[in-house]
């Protein structure tokens, strides 16, 4: 974007918005700031947006109540890790970053609410996820699909309420600053932006794929990676990525090349009514990074692997919940380690990211890894 120049009241605005000057940045610098209550409640409101991911072919059966659909199941995951019905999470807020001096540090959080996002209407998050939800977890091709469903639903989901949050910060987060201020801010939600609407684009690309094979129910097409694990994984998340680099520092694909559709993995922690699960989720067409990724994680010994997979879900999700009585063990260096990994807003992960920094976190009993229609 270009920087603020003189401009006539009917001149488009130097910001980029393609409106008139004189209604958009005219006299900004005299407008009354937003408060950050008030910014809070937006930010709320978008990350809570009413919605049905399923499939297009199947919105004619959605109910009128839209649920709040977890990520992370609540009974029979969450359950096990909480203590008195809360888990340790990463809540994004204004109040968590002043109060922190703007680092996002883990704070108690009721299991009702972790995990969950309103994309799911009450009808299809019961009949898509029943196979998952309602049976023990055997690895079968259809539940390594509906892993990657739900976290590729809920990736689409958030990234389209970023969308709306930079296009409310646009119009609010320079008002009554200095016009060296407006520039600076509208420079970096500018970029920002860029990365979002990509972002937004790609996960819409692969829900479309995912939607296919779900009501065609092609569930043999879905590439998996089990972790099994003796007893629920202390840490849970659920999300999806374009993996940048693997486990050994090596470059896998280029996310500044917004010309490409990068490949994504999901991947989801849980107990699965007999044993703990990580477990990664990716289409054919993504083969080319994923099945390196992969084939670095599975590299790691079981005794190296429990650091490896936390150094992986602290760097790249958010949406991750903890067993109290295991966060409040570690030392206080490997918490600070872990909340500086969680930092928000994210620089963007550095190059070898992945690799072995020395931290160590009790180490998960690992009973065995299997493929699910691929080998390394």
């Amino acid at each position: 974007m270009n920087e603020k120049r003189k401009l006539g009241r009917n001149e488009q605005c130097w910001c980029g918005s393609g409106k008139k000057y004189k209604r958009c940045h005219l006299n900004r610098e005299n407008e009354e700031p937003v408060l950050s209550w008030e910014s809070e409640a937006a930010l709320r409101r978008e990350f809570s947006a009413k919605s049905c991911g399923a499939p297009d072919a199947l919105k004619a059966d959605c109910s009128k109540q839209i649920a709040k659909a977890h990520t992370v199941p609540k009974s029979g995951s969450l359950e096990r890790i909480a203590r008195n019905g809360h888990v340790y999470s990463f809540v994004p807020s204004f109040q968590n970053l002043t109060r922190n001096n703007g680092r996002l540090v883990p704070e108690l959080h009721g299991i009702n609410r972790a995990s969950t996002f309103t994309g799911f209407c009450s009808k299809h998050d019961d009949a898509i996820f029943a196979p998952l939800e309602k049976n023990p977890f055997l690895g079968t091709p259809e539940q390594c699909f509906l892993l990657g469903f739900r976290s590729l639903a809920r990736e689409e989901y958030a990234k389209q309420a970023q969308a709306a949050s930079v296009a409310r910060l646009r119009q609010q987060a320079d008002r009554g600053r200095s016009e060296g201020e407006q520039i600076a801010i509208q420079r970096f939600l500018f970029s920002h932006n860029t990365g979002i609407a990509a972002g937004v684009r790609d996960t819409k690309y692969y829900k479309s794929e995912y939607d296919q094979i779900l009501v065609q129910r092609q569930f043999e097409v879905i590439r998996a990676y089990i972790i099994e694990i003796d007893g629920p994984p202390t840490v849970m998340c659920s999300g999806g990525v374009f993996p940048e680099q693997d486990f050994e520092g090596n470059a896998l694909q280029d996310l500044a090349d917004l010309k490409t559709t990068p490949s994504i993995i999901n991947f989801a922690s849980f107990y699965g009514s007999e044993r703990g699960a990580v477990v990664f989720t990716w289409l054919p067409e993504s083969d080319s990074t994923c099945r390196v990724f992969i084939k670095s994680l599975d590299c790691i010994p079981d005794a190296a692997l429990t650091d490896g997979l936390l150094r992986f879900f602290f760097e790249f999700c958010e949406n991750v919940h903890m067993q109290p009585e295991w966060w409040e063990a570690l030392a206080s260096a490997t918490r600070e380690a872990v909340v500086n990994r969680m930092a928000y807003p994210t620089i963007g992960p550095l190059p070898g990211c992945l690799k072995d920094d020395g931290v160590r976190f009790p180490p998960w009993v690992i009973v065995r890894r299997r493929f699910v229609n691929f080998t390394v």
